[in-house]
C-alpha cells in the first residue's frame, strides 16, 4: 500500500465514525466546561518575614537568620525553645488562633465567620452551600482545617519565610494574611519575654534565699558572741565555730555577689525583650489570581478530543 492509499484509507474510516469524534469532541468540551465552572476564582497573597536578632542572642551574626528560622539542623527557632517557625504557622494553635481573631471593619466578626460567609458567597457553580456548625468552637475548628488548605509557608535562598495564603476573596486574603503575620511575630515576642521573665524570677529568688542564709550566719555568730562573754574564747573549743561559720559567710557572701548580677542581667534581658520581626514585603494587591476560563476550557477539550479519538481510530 502506497501513501496516497494509506491516506485514503485513514479518510475513508475517519469519514466513517466522523459523527462518534464530532460526539466525543462536545463530551469532552462539556466536560471540561464543567469543570472550568465548578472551579472558584483564587487569589494568592504573598509575603515575607525577616528576623531582627542580634549576635549576642544567636551566637553569630552570620547564622542569626537559620537560627531563627530554623533551616539549620541543629539550630533552633530561638536559643530557648525548639520551635521551628513553618511548623509554627502551619500548627492547629496558630490557624485556629488566626480564626478566632476579630475583625472590627466587618462587624466585628471573626475570620471564621467571615471566612464562612466567603465561601458560601463565592460558589463554584455545583458547588453546594455549605451548613453552618452548629458551635462557636466548631465553626472555629473547621475554619482551622480551611486555614491550613489555603496556607503555604516556606523558607527561601535568603532564609527569609515566605507566607503564601490562597482564598476566594481578596479582602479576605488580606485581613487573614496579616492574621497569620501577628500571630506569628506574638508568639516569638511572648516567648522571649516569658523565658526572660522566669529567669528574672528564678535569679530573684536566688539572692532572696542567699540574703536569708547569711542573715542565718549573722545570728549564728552573734549567738556564740552572747554564750561566750565569761569565756576565753582564744580555746580551740570556741575560736573553730566562729572561723567557721565565717569561712562560709565569705563563700555565701561571693555567691551572693554573682547572683545580684545575674539578677540584673536577668532584668536588663527582660526589658529588652521587644517585638524582633519585620515585614519585608506586606500581603497587598496586586495578588496572583487563578480563573480557569469556561470557553477556553471548551476549545481545548473539543479538538483535544477530536485528535486523540482520530488517533486512537487510525
Amino acid at each position: 500500500m502506497n501513501t496516497q492509499e494509506l491516506t485514503a484509507a485513514i479518510f475513508h474510516r475517519l469519514k466513517k465514525f466522523r459523527y462518534f469524534i464530532i460526539v466525543a469532541g462536545f463530551v469532552s468540551m462539556g466536560a471540561l466546561v464543567l469543570y472550568a465552572m465548578n472551579t472558584p476564582v483564587t487569589y494568592t497573597s504573598k509575603s515575607s518575614v525577616f528576623p531582627l536578632t542580634s549576635s549576642n542572642d544567636n551566637g553569630s551574626a552570620s547564622s542569626a537568620l537559620s537560627v531563627l528560622l530554623g533551616t539549620e539542623s541543629l539550630k533552633n527557632f530561638t536559643d530557648d525553645a525548639s520551635v521551628n517557625i513553618i511548623e509554627l504557622a502551619q500548627s492547629r494553635t496558630t490557624r485556629e488562633e488566626v480564626a478566632s481573631m476579630r475583625d472590627l471593619s466587618k462587624g466585628n466578626k471573626t475570620i471564621a465567620e467571615l471566612l464562612f460567609e466567603d465561601i458560601n458567597a463565592h460558589r463554584a457553580w455545583l458547588e453546594k452551600k455549605m451548613e453552618r456548625p452548629a458551635s462557636e468552637q466548631a465553626l472555629i475548628t473547621w475554619a482551622g482545617v480551611q486555614l491550613k488548605e489555603g496556607l503555604y509557608a516556606t523558607i527561601n535562598k535568603n532564609n527569609t519565610l515566605v507566607l503564601n495564603y490562597t482564598g476566594r476573596s481578596p479582602d479576605l486574603v488580606r485581613t487573614i494574611s496579616y492574621g497569620f503575620i501577628n500571630k506569628i511575630s506574638l508568639f516569638y515576642i511572648e516567648l522571649k519575654r516569658e523565658k526572660a521573665n522566669r529567669d528574672f524570677q528564678f535569679a530573684t529568688r536566688k539572692v532572696d534565699s542567699l540574703r536569708s542564709v547569711m542573715s542565718s550566719k549573722d545570728q549564728k555568730l552573734i549567738a556564740i558572741d552572747q554564750k561566750t562573754l565569761f569565756t576565753n574564747t582564744n580555746k580551740l573549743e570556741y575560736r573553730v565555730p566562729t572561723e567557721n561559720l565565717l569561712a562560709d559567710k565569705q563563700m555565701i557572701r561571693q555567691q551572693y555577689a554573682q547572683a545580684v548580677a545575674n539578677q540584673q542581667n536577668a532584668a536588663y534581658k527582660l526589658q529588652k525583650a521587644t517585638p524582633l520581626i519585620k515585614v519585608l514585603d506586606n500581603p497587598e494587591p496586586p495578588y496572583d489570581v487563578k480563573n480557569k476560563p469556561a470557553v477556553l476550557y471548551g476549545i481545548i477539550g473539543f479538538f483535544g478530543a477530536i485528535v486523540l479519538v482520530s488517533v486512537l481510530l487510525v
